[in-house]
């Protein structure tokens, strides 16, 4: 009995200190990277037993405090801001791996975008959506339903974000905890303002950025508050446009800090003085910075908890999830209000997704599906939102309309197809959701036309159509020399049916109609130049996953086609070609390039135009032609001609890189011609290449091992 009435005494005064203990508030402010800080913070006062009954946070104060206040831990946190590719997050770019393969886009080819509504030209209100940092965030909420009471969270928790209509604060305390903390996090003029219920929503550190009136509002009696925020330059410091401009838009959030920071109990200041908000990359330094400054409060921490009699709280929940997420059921939501144009979408979406329920995924695998699904450009945004189903998930996803098209202007030269200047447009979802109508005419020493019309479900069937036009001079030599200058002209329609096959590649049936001409600049006794019309069958097996389109570091390219051909006169012709573009990463600055190219045909293709050509520098523009250093632009060609290319890729400077490449071709090799040296090249190059925001800029020398001649190759600029 007496033991009963112990543990009864110890129960009743372990429930009356609950009651009458006060309430810590713990306060995270807005500072982009140094918000690194508050992690650090963050394990010092657990490392004190000190648990918040409270967490308010603003920008990136409210993604650190939000997720702390789901449950997860200090080590986690800090998992998440050191590893994250935040340049990717910040940027929005959509990975080349997760963009289409054969509609336009997969390289960048202009060096002005301009998107366009109803044919007018729209300016964008943010360089750029915040797609990837959505799905980021949805992904990292995914225990909490779609619409949740922030207080319902394992500690309550209020994030502030700026209502840019009316110019003040928004407390969320209930609702979608992704799109809340998106909100906050919108930087003006960098993400576009967001959209909840109707009211846009910008970054709460124009006006609150550090919310410790909000605490105090919750019910806090001590305030524990972290301060990354930015201050205010001094004269002396105001020397741009920006810093003026920057400070203009600063002094009412200033203001509204310095009245909050007099509620705060312990004030926490990192040093981060010349650290950039944008700047990741020393997230680490900046975290152990966060630990000292809370490490130099200590003594009042201990002041404070010895007044108050707190007892240190050693466990708290934690949000223990795993990286496996259990799919139960998928549900789909668009705006579109076409009924035609929203069963497209419905396609699109479950092709491109390709997920059959229950499914198992990891977290990697689902943002992948995700990032394609927005890679197709074909929606506005994916936001996703998980609802648990006893130890599963039901997934959420609402895909909005792509109404904007694109208009493209760009520009490139070099010394094989000369200055080149083309102006574009992509127009999307038209007739069809999921479809890509493309306009592209380049004006210059090597004209181009094409339109083109795509339609893409997925792994579902899809169809399109295109009418192109290509126009460039060809060179004929005679000993290393020029002897004769043509010019070559093409013509031709297409239609095909495709799917796609894996996450980087697809199946291609279609039917070609051509007109091929090739005339003489010059005059020729008995020429009169070349013309040739056909029809053809064609299958082709596509594939890409590199993961840049000019200086990829992973990644195949890959393409095999073979072609059943009708001549005008009736004869029949057959091609049949492979090409493939392997980058093997050797470390984190080394790769290892290897290209190969084989292909046979008929041997009457041999003396007419669909010859496999070798020589020159730069791409191959047209299928049938293989770059090869040491050779002359298209110099040697046959019916049947396999290369290979090899060699190391350094990046020994951001954005620079040195290649070095040793090709060896054969030409004939059906015949008695394999082993003639007259039939077999070999050659090398050292090439230079700067990663530019106008494109590509390459230098390169090369020499063929067939004669003791070196020649040169320039490029400037992205291809058209």
């Amino acid at each position: 009995m007496r033991i009963f009435t112990i543990i009864l005494l110890i129960i009743i005064s372990q429930f009356s200190y609950s009651q009458t203990r006060p309430k810590i508030g713990l306060v995270l402010s807005g500072g982009g990277a140094k918000g690194s800080a508050h992690v650090g913070a963050l394990r010092f006062l657990e490392s004190k037993g000190i648990k918040p009954d409270y967490i308010a946070g603003t920008s990136v104060g409210a993604m650190i405090g939000g997720l702390y206040a789901m449950g997860y831990t200090v080590d986690e946190l800090e998992d998440i801001i050191v590893n994250t590719d935040w340049d990717f997050l910040q940027k929005d770019e959509i990975n080349r791996r997760n963009l289409l393969i054969g509609q336009g886009g997969k390289n960048k080819n202009s060096i002005v975008s301009l998107p366009i509504d109803a044919f007018k030209p729209v300016l964008s209100s943010g360089l750029y959506a915040g797609q990837n940092l959505m799905t980021f965030l949805g992904v990292l909420s995914r225990k909490y339903d779609k619409d949740v009471n922030f207080d319902s969270l394992m500690i309550p928790f209020r994030c502030v974000a700026t209502n840019l209509e009316t110019g003040k604060p928004t407390v969320f305390d209930h609702g979608n905890l992704a799109k809340s903390i998106r909100s906050s996090m919108t930087i003006p003029t960098i993400l576009t303002p967001y959209e909840i219920e109707g009211e846009l929503y910008v970054d709460g550190g124009l006006v609150n950025n550090f919310p410790t009136n909000v605490v105090k509002e919750m019910g806090a009696d001590i305030i524990i508050g972290v301060d990354v925020g930015a201050v205010l330059y001094k004269k002396e410091e105001l020397k741009t446009v920006m810093q003026i401009l920057d400070q203009s838009s600063s002094f009412f959030g200033a203001m509204v800090s310095k009245e909050n920071k007099k509620l705060c109990d312990i004030y926490i200041r990192p040093d981060i003085d010349g650290i950039s908000a944008l700047d990741f990359s020393v997230a680490p330094l900046i975290v152990d910075r966060g630990m000292v400054a809370a490490q130099n409060e200590e003594g009042k921490i201990d002041s404070i908890f010895g007044k108050y009699n707190l007892v240190p709280i050693i466990d708290r929940p934690n949000y223990i999830d795993t990286n496996i997420i259990m799919i139960d059921s998928l549900v789909i939501n668009t705006n579109i209000s076409s009924a035609r144009k929203h069963n497209s979408a419905m396609n699109l979406i479950l092709g491109k997704l390709d997920i059959e329920t229950p499914a198992i995924l990891t977290v990697d695998e689902l943002q992948n599906k995700i990032n394609k699904l927005y890679g197709s450009r074909y929606f506005q945004d994916i936001v996703v939102s998980f609802e648990q189903k006893d130890t599963s998930y039901i997934l959420n996803v609402s895909a909005h309309e792509q109404t904007e098209s694109e208009f493209y202007m760009g520009a490139r030269y070099d010394n094989i197809y000369g200055i080149d200047l083309a102006i574009g447009a992509n127009f999307r979802n038209n007739l069809i959701y999921g479809s890509l109508l493309e306009f592209k005419l380049v004006a210059g020493q090597s004209p181009q036309a094409k339109i083109r019309y795509t339609t893409d479900r997925g792994r579902r069937l899809g169809f399109g159509s295109s009418l192109e036009y290509n126009d460039f001079m060809v060179n004929d030599y005679n000993d290393g020399s020029v002897y004769l200058e043509f010019t070559y002209r093409r013509l031709f329609w297409d239609a095909f049916i495709h799917s796609y096959i894996g996450d980087y590649s697809r199946l291609i049936l279609g039917a070609e109609a051509s007109i091929f001409g090739l005339t003489s600049t010059t005059q020729v006794i008995g020429f009169e130049g070349l013309k040739q019309k056909n029809l053809s069958v064609y299958g082709a097996y596509v594939a890409d996953s590199w993961d840049d389109g000019y200086f990829p570091n992973k990644g195949t390219k890959f393409k095999l086609r073979g072609d059943g051909i009708v001549n005008e006169d009736g004869s029949l012709m057959y091609t049949l070609w492979g090409r493939s573009n392997t980058i093997i990463p050797i470390s984190k600055r080394f790769v290892f390039k290897v290209d190969a190219f084989m292909g046979i045909g008929s041997k009457a293709v041999g003396s007419t135009l669909y010859s496999y050509y070798i020589g020159g520098m730069g791409r191959n523009k047209i299928q049938w032609y293989t770059p090869f250093p040491g050779l002359h632009f298209l110099e040697y060609g046959s019916s049947n001609t396999a290369t290979i290319s090899v060699g190391p890729r350094w990046n020994f400077a951001k954005n620079q890189y040195l290649t070095y490449n040793f090709a060896f071709a054969v030409q004939d090799y059906f015949t008695e011609h394999l082993i003639t040296p007259e039939y077999t090249y070999s050659g090398m190059s050292l090439a230079y290449g700067f990663k530019s925001m106008f494109g590509p800029i390459e230098a390169a020398v090369d020499v063929s091992l067939n004669s003791p001649y070196a020649s040169f190759y320039v490029s400037l600029g992205f291809w058209l």
